[in-house]
């Protein structure tokens, strides 16, 4: 067991075995089959696998700022009745809100019907009846630009005397979020009178750590979970990343936009965001896969292939995208989460060798070294350069991610190269038992965990008094 050394044969003052000769193999430590099973010692090949970053944070779901809109009286008059007469009230685009009574709405009204009629008399000479039809385009736009849609309009021409009062539409499906407006009311022009917001899509709006920053990307996808709906997730993309870092928190708020077409979420509701940061080369972010290499400068989003294209949003020509300079996902050397010992500072991992390189090649003209096969493993620390703890993931039908298992990307300080005639590699990652061997490397003078440098071996008992 690697307990303590002494100059003659005897029995191990620590354990009771006998003691046997000891062998220097300098920085690797052979252990054979029954001290191997007394560690419990597992080891597994290094594989390059997907890796992923996880970076879960907690916000509210808010309204989207962009599908709200503001009913505002056009003109003045007096709110003679409510159809959407609570907050809370679901309305679709079209659907009456209220009815207003307005004096500059009764006499545009007024005015339209006498215009159609002065239009459609008969025996107008070709430059009255010019004149006339001038004079009912004018009575339309004049009502149209107090707001009345062309289907109003339309209709009051059929008219053939003015109503009291006119209908508001919604502009928009939605729900009636704010209500300013009551019966009897008297409104003036631009005053709100409803707020109308489309739930459809929601705002998730977290808090990202300062240290997660370089792993945040717009498009990125990200799971929610909600306490009211246990075991279901529901899906988002990074929309908006705040450009200013919160000083108190050391964070940055982050929009995660989520689809809502079951009206499930609900705005003020917590929700957990789980954001994924694929990894590229070198254990850094690989950037979002988006659709186009054209975007709006102010809608980045908004993407297509063609250079000529406009923002569907505000009209905008798109732009060649400049920032798309990240690496792709790819595979990384994955070592696994349970293998790695460290100080905070320093991290190392055990190697089981079953090769060693020979002292005679197979050919005295060959200069490429030669390896044998060991009866035994050697065991072997190795510190590493290690990325940000990551996970492979399985990518689930509905699109969700299960997490398969943790590791940490490799980056530097494993041997490579060494491969058996099978193309086999010739060693193995201790998984379970490494701390183990590590305080038999100390006991023995190897380099370790907190020894670094080979050195003296350690006496067990010293300190101990008597």
């Amino acid at each position: 067991m690697f307990c303590t050394r002494l100059e003659k044969p005897g029995i191990c003052p620590v354990c009771g075995m006998d003691m046997e000769r000891f062998v220097d193999t300098g920085a690797r430590m052979p252990l054979d089959e029954a001290t191997r099973r007394s560690m419990s010692l597992a080891t597994e090949a290094i594989e390059t696998r997907p890796l992923a970053k996880e970076i879960t944070t907690l916000g509210n779901f808010e309204p989207d700022e962009t599908r709200q809109k503001v009913v505002a009286a056009w003109v003045d008059g007096r709110i003679e009745k409510l159809y959407a007469d609570f907050t809370g009230i679901p309305v679709e685009k079209g659907w009456h809100l209220f009815d207003l009574y307005s004096p500059a709405l009764y006499a545009a009204q007024k005015e339209l019907i006498v215009a159609r009629a002065a239009a459609e008399r008969e025996g107008l000479s070709e430059t009255g009846r010019r004149e006339a039809e001038r004079l009912l385009e004018n009575s339309r736009e004049k009502l149209r630009l107090l707001g009345l849609s062309e289907e109003q309009v339309a209709y009051i021409e059929t008219l053939e005397k003015p109503n009291l009062t006119l209908t508001i539409p919604s502009p928009d499906a939605g729900v009636v979020t704010q209500k300013y407006a009551h019966v009897g009311m008297y409104v003036k022009q631009g005053q709100p009178v409803f707020r109308v917001t489309d739930l459809s899509r929601l705002w998730l709006i977290v808090e990202v750590h300062e240290r997660d920053l370089g792993f945040i990307a717009l498009g990125q996808k990200v799971d929610v979970k909600v306490n009211a709906y246990p075991g279901r997730t529901f899906q988002g993309d990074v929309g908006f990343i705040d450009p200013s870092l919160e000083m108190t928190t050391r964070t940055v708020r982050v929009r995660v936009e989520v689809p809502n077409q079951e009206n499930l979420l609900k705005p003020g509701m917590y929700g957990e965001a789980t954001i994924f940061a694929e990894l590229g080369r070198d254990a850094e972010l690989a950037k979002p896969e988006l659709q186009g290499d054209h975007a709006c400068p102010m809608h980045p989003l908004q993407r297509s292939s063609n250079p000529t294209a406009t923002c569907e949003v505000c009209g905008m020509r798109m732009v060649k995208h400049e920032h798309d300079h990240g690496s792709k996902p790819r595979k990384l050397w994955a070592i696994p989460r349970e293998a790695v010992m460290s100080t905070g500072k320093r991290q190392i991992i055990y190697v089981e060798w079953w090769v060693r390189e020979t002292d005679h090649p197979a050919h005295p003209a060959d200069e490429d070294p030669q390896y044998e096969m060991l009866h035994e493993p050697e065991y072997q620390g190795f510190a590493i350069e290690l990325g940000p703890l990551a996970a492979e993931y399985h990518i689930m039908e509905d699109g969700t991610r299960h997490k398969l298992r943790e590791y940490y990307p490799l980056i530097g300080g494993l041997p490579t190269g060494i491969r058996m005639p099978d193309g086999e590699i010739g060693w193995r990652i201790v998984t379970h038992g490494q701390f183990l061997i590590d305080s038999q490397m100390e006991l023995t003078g190897k380099p370790s965990l907190l020894r670094p440098e080979a050195g003296e071996a350690v006496d067990p008992h010293a300190g101990h008094g008597g």
